[in-house]
């Protein structure tokens, strides 16, 4: 089933997205992560969601899919309208809302300020905010990487979004090509930025859909404790942990799949 491209204006800035398969039961709407791939972040899921649903996979700014505004930089109220926008362009109706890393933030926003469009959420991967010690050290160093050195920016990268096991298991190409797809864009870097500047505080206990936190047991990106903690911000919210990396779309395709449609049936 192919992919079909569309794009929607918001506040002067083209934004893309994908529409793919059709259905009877509420439309999806996928948030990839701060990598800025909408295309393959959910290349693993893709095929099983789309087989009895519309979905849609907007590109907040800083993707592959939609520029970043003139003054370079993101906020999160800017990216969740971005993703409201597509999504409300792409379906008539509420849907739900399946965010990762980044996107599970962004779709939390999302999900706060627009409580009539959004049924249902599973949230992957996400925080409430990025400001702790340890969070600060990691995004400072993430941050200077890219602008000093670009190989160590992917392997950096790679490495703290695959488990320990996972990448010594991979062959030298597999791992080769992972990380070429790390290298860091202008995109990427903005989003590094509001990854280190972003607070949800705010808007987590102004959300009212129903609602699953996912955390990773062995998340090197955004430690389990920070799920949980997430988890306990939002009212009513389920959580569920799953023995992965931070990228179980990749790690844990299989079992991560088995999570979200479960809740969303």
């Amino acid at each position: 089933m192919t992919m079909t491209r569309h794009t929607i204006d918001v506040d002067g800035i083209p934004v893309g997205y994908y529409v793919q398969g059709e259905g009877d039961g509420t439309s999806l709407v996928l948030v990839h992560g701060g990598t800025g791939h909408p295309e393959t972040s959910f290349a693993g899921l893709l095929d099983e969601f789309t087989a009895h649903r519309r979905t849609v996979i907007p590109g907040y700014s800083g993707s592959t899919l939609t520029p970043l505004p003139a003054e370079g930089k993101v906020d999160v109220d800017m990216l969740a309208d971005q993703v409201l926008a597509a999504a409300a362009d792409a379906v008539d109706g509420p849907v739900d809302l399946f965010g990762i890393s980044t996107g599970a933030v962004v779709a939390a926003a999302a999900a706060a300020r627009a409580p009539e469009r959004v049924r249902r959420a599973v949230l992957l991967g996400g925080f409430t905010h990025y400001r702790r010690p340890w969070q600060r050290l990691l995004a400072r160093t993430w941050r200077k990487l890219a602008d000093t050195d670009a190989n160590a920016f992917a392997e950096y990268t790679l490495m703290h979004v695959l488990s320990d096991e996972f990448i010594d298991a991979m062959s030298p190409p597999e791992r080769l090509s992972l990380r070429a797809g790390l290298a860091p864009t202008e995109g990427m870097v903005a989003l590094v930025d509001f990854v280190s500047e972003v607070d949800i505080s705010h808007y987590v206990d102004r959300i009212t859909a129903r609602t699953l936190i996912v955390g990773m047991t062995r998340d090197q990106l955004v430690p389990v404790r920070y799920a949980r903690e997430f988890h306990a911000a939002i009212p009513g919210s389920s959580y569920v942990e799953i023995d992965s990396g931070h990228a179980a779309a990749t790690e844990k395709p299989e079992e991560l799949l088995k999570v979200v449609q479960e809740f969303l049936a």
